[in-house]
């Protein structure tokens, strides 16, 4: 009996090596969920604003303090939740996520005016921006490390998805029951979500041996088939508490500095084109339905690049498969200043604008697989948070930086998207920690 014990892998060994057991596919879709109820929620203040502008008789010049505040909030909010979710646990902070922007989406139904909206859709923001780097560790800590950078990428479709499924849930219920009820859908989902999570989600196995919580390390222990061992004894195991200067310590500084440049070229260049896409081709002389299409065209040229990115970094590894969509979409974003400038045909361009969110999105999503990767288990989530804090303010900068680029036309526009892509991969090939190919897995990175 002693003997068989002995055989009995460590708690660590079985959440890096071992199979991916039913359990751990239960916690990764816990994890995939709380993205997709982010994600349509985030795209909901898109979705309702006709509604609303008309509702309260303004244009939409006066949401535009809305929309940036909104995603500095998020900035501010994914920040700090990372490394909360490091210092008191992921499972509370990602059930406190989900409560908060549950309830800021619920309350601003209630709103009757444009301030009193904007201040629910702070508290609602403060919560979308702080489920993300939480979920994303949850995601990798119970994912084996040989399908982690698949599972991690994979999930990022999540965020599309909600914002289409938000769509969906729009056409069927504003006009029957007006922009109010997408508001209770938005706020409810995750109020429920978050009870079920009080019971199916357990709490980081780091988190619980860094406290001490013996007892509840057997239980995660007894449900993988695995075996608690002194944290002391456990190799690889550091005992951290989460502060923001253990980014920069042990040699982590370089990558810490390196993982932000390439969310905030990443988020930029995403970002300013899901802000300024469409005002940019009807500016250059193309139709209002063109240029609405060619958005939604990137937007699932982003899809198809996340899907392929997920199934690809697996195999090939991170530098050769992200580098190679960062060398693409620079390729792109220049062919396009030729291409767009140079037709009327409304297939066209969205085919342009179809590979380029292909190669973009594409980069953008591959980055959370990879900082994921890049930190240990007891600073993932403060990791991943601040670069994903990092890249929002890039977001938040593209509200301005489009407007500008908007007014240089083509050239300058898609100009600036190639640069920002050969940054990425300038940062890439400059990155020392990757994600291993799959003839590689068990080596060093």
């Amino acid at each position: 009996m002693h003997d068989t014990v002995k055989l009995r892998p460590t708690l660590r060994e079985a959440l890096e090596e071992g199979p991916f057991t039913a359990f751990q596919i239960r916690c990764a879709l816990i994890a995939v969920l709380a993205v997709v109820l982010d994600g349509f929620d985030i795209q909901l203040l898109g979705v309702a604003m006709p509604s609303l502008m008309k509702a309260w008789g303004v244009d939409k010049a006066a949401f535009v303090p809305v929309i940036a505040g909104g995603l500095l909030a998020m900035s501010l909010a994914t920040t700090v939740s990372g490394w909360l979710g490091d210092r008191i646990g992921r499972r509370p902070c990602l059930i406190g996520a989900l409560v908060i922007f549950g309830l800021g989406t619920l309350g601003a139904t209630f709103a009757t005016s444009l301030p009193l909206f904007f201040a629910a859709r702070l508290v609602a923001s403060l919560g979308m921006g702080g489920a993300m780097p939480v979920a994303i560790a949850i995601l990798a800590e119970y994912t084996p490390r040989r399908h982690r950078g698949l599972t991690v990428t994979a999930s990022m479709v999540c965020m599309p998805l909600g914002g289409m499924l938000a769509g969906v849930v729009a056409a069927q219920l504003v006009p029957l029951f007006g922009w109010p009820s997408l508001f209770v859908v938005g706020g409810v989902a995750p109020l429920a979500f978050a009870v079920i999570l009080l019971f199916g989600l357990p709490e980081s196995a780091h988190y619980l041996r860094a406290k001490g919580r013996v007892a509840d390390l057997e239980k995660l222990a007894d449900r993988l088939g695995a075996r608690v061992v002194p944290a002391a004894v456990e190799a690889g195991v550091a005992d951290s508490k989460g502060q923001f200067a253990a980014l920069f310590a042990d040699g982590l500084g370089t990558t810490t500095l390196l993982i932000w440049g390439l969310f905030l070229a990443g988020l930029l260049a995403a970002y300013t084109c899901f802000n300024w896409l469409p005002t940019l081709l009807t500016r250059g002389g193309q139709s209002i339905a063109t240029g609405s299409l060619a958005l939604a065209a990137f937007n699932f040229g982003g899809i198809l690049g996340t899907a392929l990115g997920a199934l690809l970094i697996g195999r090939l590894g991170s530098k050769a498969t992200i580098t190679g969509f960062a060398l693409a979409g620079t390729a792109a974003a220049v062919a396009s200043i030729a291409v767009v400038g140079a037709t009327q045909e409304a297939h066209v361009v969205e085919a342009a604008m179809a590979l380029t969110g292909f190669c973009l999105v594409g980069v953008q999503t591959m980055l959370f697989a990879l900082a994921s990767h890049a930190y240990p288990d007891h600073l993932r989530a403060t990791g991943v948070g601040v670069a994903l804090g990092v890249g929002r303010l890039g977001g938040l900068a593209s509200s301005a930086v489009g407007a500008v680029l908007v007014g240089q036309g083509y050239g300058g526009f898609f100009g600036f998207l190639a640069v920002l892509m050969a940054a990425v991969g300038l940062f890439l090939l400059m990155l020392r920690p990757h994600i291993p190919s799959a003839r590689h897995q068990g080596e060093s990175a």
